[in-house]
């Protein structure tokens, strides 16, 4: 059976592998040099990232979750 502190550190590792992953693919997707593009997928990177960022805050706030202290991160 799982603990449920090791399945805080699995989601905490997956969606950190994510986070990783979006935050590269603008450099591994824009061609050389192609700042358009690149910034293009910088915006669509930081909407994604955002609406994730949103649908786990709604999850939260159903579970009864309480907020965060400001500029606490993780």
């Amino acid at each position: 059976m799982l603990r449920k502190v090791d399945v805080d550190k699995l989601i905490d590792q997956m969606a950190g592998t994510v986070l990783t992953a979006l935050s590269s693919m603008p450099t591994r997707c824009a061609p050389r040099g192609d700042l358009a593009t690149r910034r293009s997928i910088e915006r669509v990177v930081s909407e994604v990232r955002t609406d994730l960022a949103n649908v786990c805050q709604q999850i939260a706030d159903k579970c009864g979750e309480p907020p965060k202290a400001p500029g606490v991160k993780g």
